[in-house]
């Protein structure tokens, strides 16, 4: 993922994600390069759009999933050589079935070997296709049978990885700023997700759109994409109305305790995902979260307890990042709290091959997986064939160096320069992201 500036949906957007650091990119205010410590130069996240009114949100829109859920699915680890893995297809491989399907005229095995594979320099056990198969989920309805093309069949867990593959490169909008290596948890980027974003993105996207929201549920250095299926907001009593901010008489407070549900992605690849209910398994793992909500003018709750009327969610900005809200999680910092990012996918954006673009220094993104075809020809029912190809025996899948072994996250340190809990003023327009 070199040199790709992301700005807007009509962007790509690559996240290094259960994935590893590309090289390094050149900063925008110095000609150096420098180590990815942030692998989305310029990019802060962007403002929510929709429904501000806390009244309105929590009244309504206090519960929600996403339909149709995400899939429960795999990971596809470098250590075992990402979709050229034949772990799952009798020692053949996604990526070498579809290479065969298409006669030979791609490379996508030998790519992923080489790119998303166990002999990748440096490659550590988290790394993988999560934010691929994030996206793939949320955009593509689940594989349920296998299909034929070209005299090749691609079972549901071929074709779950073709989508993870393609799924690498995505359009979305993106709220919160990555948390890298070390440093970052002395700035900003560790408590954003901030609260208030966090908020309006569960009920404007989940709530009112049904809209998938994906998630880095590791708040620290490490990337652990997950599609989030549902949330469930507890609805606020006086108690927990805590009125003005005595120093920000205009900020007023209120404790919110919600629960998010996520699908989860050690799943064998094959497998179906059955119906969500707001529990954990197999498929589904969860998280309760606590936290302040700024609201720009006070609750006011009726004699039956409800939300009668409130003020608008208050986002702004804090120097580079976003403001809004507190994280009530106790002392200290912690691998797995709050989300390190959220973000919204649109489409799938096709990658050009070398071929196509000899000059293109991209490896983050399979190339020779192209959407358009898997489109056409795999995701069809029982498939269409491509007569344009003379299809070619399989090659069988080469055998990983290393084993697919996951590490847990730890707790992180506990940063020593919390940012401040100020709300900042609005800024101007033309500073917004």
């Amino acid at each position: 993922m070199k040199n790709i500036n992301i700005f807007a949906l009509s962007f790509a957007l690559t996240l290094v994600a259960c994935g590893a650091p590309s090289s390094p990119i050149p900063n925008d205010s110095s000609s150096e390069e420098t180590p990815i410590a942030n692998p989305y130069p310029r990019f802060h996240g962007n403002e929510v759009h929709g429904e501000k009114n806390f009244a309105v949100l929590i009244n309504n829109y206090s519960e929600g999933r996403v339909e149709p859920t995400p899939w429960a699915g795999y990971w596809w680890p470098y250590t075992s050589n990402g979709i050229a893995n034949g772990s799952y297809g009798g020692g053949l491989s996604p990526a070498g079935k579809y290479d065969a399907a298409r006669g030979g005229a791609t490379n996508s095995q030998g790519w992923e070997v080489g790119n998303h594979g166990a002999r990748v320099r440096g490659v550590q056990g988290w790394w993988g296709h999560c934010n691929g198969w994030c996206a793939a989920s949320a955009l593509f309805p689940e594989p349920t049978d296998s299909v034929f093309v070209n005299r090749i069949q691609f079972g549901i867990a071929d074709i779950k990885a073709l989508l993870t593959e393609a799924g690498m490169a995505a359009s979305a909008d993106f709220y919160g700023t990555r948390v890298d290596y070390g440093s970052d948890y002395e700035t900003p980027k560790y408590t954003d997700t901030v609260p208030d974003q966090y908020f309006l993105v569960l009920t404007n996207y989940i709530g009112k759109l049904h809209q998938a929201v994906l998630i880095d549920r590791y708040t620290g250095d490490q990337v652990w994409n997950q599609p989030l299926a549902g949330f469930r907001i507890e609805y606020p009593t006086p108690a927990n109305y805590l009125g003005a901010d005595p120093a920000a008489p205009n900020v007023y407070r209120i404790l919110v305790n919600s629960a998010i549900w996520w699908m989860n992605d050690e799943v064998p690849p094959g497998v179906i995902t059955p119906p969500f209910n707001f529990e954990d398994n197999q498929f589904v793992s969860s998280r309760v979260l606590s936290m302040e909500v700024w609201l720009d003018a006070p609750v006011v709750f009726g004699p039956d307890g409800k939300i009668k009327s409130a003020g608008n969610v208050i986002v702004t900005r804090q120097g580079d990042y976003f403001a809004g809200g507190a994280w009530r999680m106790g002392d200290g910092a912690f691998a797995e709290a709050w989300p390190d990012y959220m973000w919204v996918p649109y489409s799938v954006v096709k990658v050009p091959t070398p071929e196509e673009d000899p000059d293109l220094d991209e490896d983050y993104a399979n190339p020779y997986i192209d959407i358009d075809w898997l489109r056409k020809h795999v995701l069809v029912p029982n498939g269409m064939d491509d007569p344009s190809v003379d299809p070619r025996p399989v090659d069988p899948a080469p055998i990983p160096s290393a084993s697919p072994t996951r590490p847990s996250p730890t707790n992180t340190p506990s940063p020593t320069n919390t940012p401040s809990m100020m709300p900042q003023p609005e800024p101007s327009s033309s500073v917004r992201s």
